[in-house]
């Protein structure tokens, strides 16, 4: 199974974070019509136009080079996803890379973010954490997804790929979600369950999966 690879990016308000993700929805349907239009679409030398126009378009010049290319395991069509959850926005496949830091780039400075990253761990504001931490543990198990660990310990969550803390007044439960045994999918499967609660990001401290939530190190 492959590896969950992932941006998040967290906006304003729910206006516009749906028009980022019609932004990026777009930019899937054009990256399909490449990979089945263009005469080498995945060969080292190409830069794949899709990515050139997006950056055009939203004032972040993007790279002629290989880190500028998407990698997923197959074709956009089957694995590119996107997905609102109230003011924050996720787009992800199973591969190796999805845009790195001129994708960040471009949800910061053309798409208005408030913060974003490859790397979310999510913050839920609840009424009883142990309680839906419970119960979210159960949706997985039921969804036949590997159950993921939780713990109260802050200092695990930088060294999980994704977590989700379930927080009120000081009370805080976590669900981690390591980068192997389909953990990353279980997180995946946990984001419409999410929906409502308005979820934010979180920034983690610098570690094996860290990522700047500003989208530093983007160019352009």
């Amino acid at each position: 199974m492959s590896q969950v690879v992932m941006q998040a990016a967290e906006f304003s308000t729910i206006a516009a974070a749906e028009q980022a993700a019609a932004e990026l929805r777009r930019l899937v349907a054009d990256y399909v019509t490449y990979e089945k239009t263009a005469d080498a679409p995945w060969s080292e030398g190409a830069v794949p136009a899709p990515l050139v126009e997006f950056g055009r378009r939203h004032g972040v010049p993007w790279p002629g080079d290989a880190a500028s290319r998407f990698l997923l395991k197959g074709l956009f069509n089957d694995e590119a996803n996107v997905l609102t959850v109230d003011r924050l926005v996720f787009f992800w496949g199973g591969g190796f890379d999805l845009g790195g830091a001129w994708l960040r780039a471009v949800l910061l400075r053309g798409l208005g973010a408030v913060h974003c990253t490859d790397v979310p761990r999510l913050v839920v504001r609840v009424d009883d954490p142990q309680a839906r931490a419970a119960a979210s543990a159960e949706f997985l198990v039921e969804e036949d997804h590997e159950e993921p660990f939780t713990t109260s310990d802050d200092a695990v969550l930088d060294r999980a790929l994704f977590t989700i803390t379930f927080e009120r007044d000081g009370d805080r439960v976590h669900l981690t979600f390591e980068d192997s045994g389909g953990q990353d999918w279980a997180f995946v499967a946990m984001l419409p369950q999410l929906s409502g609660d308005d979820p934010t990001l979180r920034a983690p401290a610098r570690g094996p999966h860290a990522s700047v939530v500003d989208g530093g190190g983007a160019v352009g």
